[in-house]
């Protein structure tokens, strides 16, 4: 699918055919997409997920996250649940991450050479849980949120339905048996759309004059 045809027809699905299985490829391609997104300072390992799959997962387990969903009807018709996590721990070891990241990219791209001793980025310094948790947090969740973005237009391009819901996290996190360093953020539900019921039409938006500016905040821009 073209890009702009999988922006311009995400829709969030709320109703699925629960019987018709989601390929594996397809699955597949969803966690790449996201895997490629953006990441700060080469943090690759601050978003996972976990995938749950009818059928597949224990039903125990299926289930106890349907509870924790709050029983809402998309997340019990959805063949494959990809809960999305933030784990802080990925922001250890950030010292070799960096390196390996200077030590693939040519100084032309903006790293200075100075830092490559040190194993350090510039805003290496601002990103270690130890030193500004609350910011290192809100980045964690930043990027996750760009990983799950790329996720949505992956399912639409794969002709899938998919949305986003939210349900108890500490709950979640428990009965997934995560460490104390994840999150979990949304979860994406992925399947078929049901027959006949494909999204409808999208909502208002607000026009570009009241979310976007040009150059000073406030001035409408064209």
């Amino acid at each position: 699918m073209e890009f702009k045809a999988a922006v311009g027809s995400r829709r969030t699905v709320r109703r699925f055919e629960p019987d018709r299985p989601v390929e594996k490829a397809k699955i597949r391609a969803i966690l790449e997409a996201a895997a490629q997104q953006s990441q700060h300072g080469n943090a690759q390992l601050v978003r996972k997920a976990v995938v749950v799959t009818k059928g597949e997962t224990p039903d125990v387990i299926r289930d106890a996250l349907i509870d924790a969903l709050y029983h809402q009807p998309q997340a019990a018709a959805a063949p494959v649940a990809i809960v999305w996590v933030q784990d802080m721990s990925g922001w250890n070891h950030n010292r070799e991450k960096v390196r390996a990241l200077l030590d693939a990219r040519p100084p032309s791209e903006g790293w200075e050479a100075d830092f490559a001793d040190s194993g350090l980025a510039p805003e290496d310094l601002v990103i270690h849980p130890d030193t500004n948790s609350a910011f290192t947090e809100w980045l964690t969740s930043f990027e996750c949120g760009l990983a799950v973005g790329s996720a949505l237009l992956a399912a639409v391009d794969a002709g899938l339905g998919t949305g986003l819901i939210t349900g108890r996290r500490e709950e979640i996190r428990k009965l997934l048996d995560m460490p104390a360093s994840c999150t979990p953020t949304q979860v994406q539900l992925v399947g078929y759309a049901a027959q006949g019921r494909a999204p409808g039409p999208t909502r208002p938006r607000p026009g570009f004059d009241e979310l976007y500016f040009a150059d000073t905040w406030g001035r409408p821009l064209a």
